[in-house]
């Protein structure tokens, strides 16, 4: 009996988005019984949305195997995807690509269509825009879209139609880019996507209104993020995004000591879930802070940093060390008089 009060209330918590509720219920649940594929995902996803990505890949390897067990091919797919995903996120291109190639042969076996062909596709997305192939990224993402208008699958059309959108704008159509990653994240702020589908759409759409110069997209949506994360107190995951992009916002509206204790904050937060590159960016935004602010060795220590945990400030570390040179000529010539 323990068991099933514990079960039904983890279950109660990820309906409520009480995330921490509901990682210790349907952890104590599982300690008093193994639990089935469905609600070992629930606690992948309640272990993800509290910072705990380690148990979220360790869930999700326990569930991809029961879903096996019991010849639900399908859900045994989705759970390598998310392993993939999950994986390709933390730098570890190798493991992913293992996870992605055991998805495709899984899908392989099926002879129905189904919609995880179109989820197939976002590994794909993934690599071209890593090498910068907006084209290609364009036409897979608007084929991923497709199947999930056909399927009906909200979540694989928001992260299909952000990334092309973000394509469309670099590749000349800015226009039509903006308004697919718009339909996204107004699907993101109606509650139409799941937790983790919704936190990956906010800071990616943020991400990209910044990297296209859009501030004020992205300040409009950072702040819908950010009431997003206020509406969920219980969550880590996207916090540290979240002050992240506020930061930013904030250096470009001159508020500097603001902005810098975000971003301090940004850091500590990033660092404790695990995500050197996301930290590493929190600390290069301290850096052009530091840097706009004169405090050159100061920003010159962050870029360091940064650089160390994976994000790779160069120009902002050229410029402060041009601005140092300047500053150490001008001072012994001011010496020399």
């Amino acid at each position: 009996m323990e068991r099933v009060d514990e079960l039904e209330r983890g279950r109660a918590c990820c309906v409520r988005r009480a995330w921490l509720d509901a990682y210790e219920s349907l952890s104590r649940a599982e300690r008093l019984a193994p639990l089935e594929g469905e609600d070992i995902e629930l606690l992948a996803t309640a272990a993800y949305m509290v910072g705990r990505e380690d148990d979220f890949v360790s869930c999700l390897e326990r569930a991809h195997q029961l879903h096996l067990d019991a010849g639900a091919t399908l859900p045994a797919v989705r759970c390598a995807l998310w392993i993939g995903f999950a994986l390709a996120l933390r730098g570890e291109a190798g493991p992913a690509g293992g996870w992605f190639g055991r998805a495709r042969r899984l899908v392989e076996r099926v002879d129905a269509d189904c919609v995880e062909r179109g989820w197939l596709l976002l590994p794909a997305v993934l690599q071209q825009a890593s090498a910068k192939e907006w084209e290609a990224v364009a036409t897979t993402a608007a084929e991923a879209g497709q199947v999930a208008e056909r399927f009906g699958d909200r979540d694989l059309f928001a992260l299909a139609a952000h990334e092309q959108g973000h394509a469309l704008v670099r590749n000349g159509q800015p226009v039509e880019g903006f308004a697919l990653m718009d339909e996204a994240m107004v699907a993101a702020v109606n509650g139409e996507l799941s937790a983790v589908v919704t936190g990956l759409v906010y800071c990616g759409v943020i991400a990209y209104c910044q990297e296209l110069h859009d501030p004020r997209r992205a300040a409009e949506w950072t702040a819908a993020l950010t009431r997003w994360c206020d509406q969920q107190p219980q969550m880590v995951a996207y916090t540290g995004q979240c002050l992240v992009h506020r930061a930013e916002i904030l250096q470009t509206r001159g508020a500097w000591a603001e902005a810098l204790e975000e971003a301090r904050q940004a850091f500590d937060r990033l660092m404790q879930v695990t995500r050197p590159g996301l930290a590493g960016h929190a600390r290069y935004r301290q850096g052009e802070l530091y840097r706009v602010q004169g405090e050159l060795d100061a920003a010159e220590e962050a870029y360091r940093d940064a650089s160390r945990l994976g994000f790779q400030p160069h120009r902002a570390w050229r410029c402060c060390a041009l601005r140092k040179a300047r500053v150490a000529w001008r001072s012994r010539r001011s010496a020399g008089r």
